[in-house]
This record gives structure tokens, sequence and C-alpha cells, in this order.
């Protein structure tokens, strides 16, 4: 594991640099910064990619490791002839997350 202090060390400074402006900004009214509208829509659109994305790779993982208790309920279920309860597989949830994200993004993303 390659560790670097200096990078480490920026990456903290940069944070703390841009909290004093923020607070700056919100509580004493400092001079706002202004951005372009289209940044400010690349910056949303990024924000939900990455929402999607993570999301997706949660159901991409729960299909790949599928929950134990499910699977002991279901085989309890056929055990004493009950009907096992409704609910989505991991797939189903996993393809509407894939749906839901191509439609949010529209056809001429690949997403």
């Amino acid at each position: 594991m390659d560790f670097n202090v200096k990078k480490l060390v920026g990456e903290a400074g940069t944070f703390l640099t841009r909290a004093v402006q923020m607070t700056e900004e919100a509580i004493y009214s400092g001079e706002k910064t202004t951005l372009d509208p289209q940044l400010e829509s690349s910056m949303r659109q990024a924000d939900s990619a990455r929402n999607w994305t993570a999301k997706m790779v949660k159901d991409t993982e729960s299909v790949l490791t599928p929950n134990p208790g499910y699977r002991i309920e279901d085989m309890l279920m056929e055990k004493i002839d009950k009907k096992r309860p409704q609910r989505q597989t991991n797939i189903e949830v996993l393809g509407q997350g894939l749906i839901e994200a191509g439609s949010e993004f529209g056809p001429s993303t690949a997403y």
C-alpha cells in the first residue's frame, strides 16, 4: 500500500480552503463566487451520474452476493408449504435501476 503524505496534506489543505470560503459566503455574506450556468449544469449531471453509479454498484454486489436471509426464508416457506412472499429479485432491482438511470440521462448517453 503506497501512502503519499504530500498528496494527503495537499488534499486536506484544499478541503480546508474550500470550507473556509463556503463558510464566509454563507455566514458573513462575503463575496460569492458566481459559476457559469453550463458549469453548474455539468456539476449536477456529474453528481447524478455518481449517485446512479453508486446505486448500480450496490445493486450489482447484491446480485453477486445474494441475501442469505431471503434464501433461508424461501427454503423454510417451501418446507411448510406456504407461498413465498412477493418481492423483486436482485436481478430485477438491478434492471429497474439501469432502466431508470437510462431514462434520466436520455438515449444519447452511455447510460
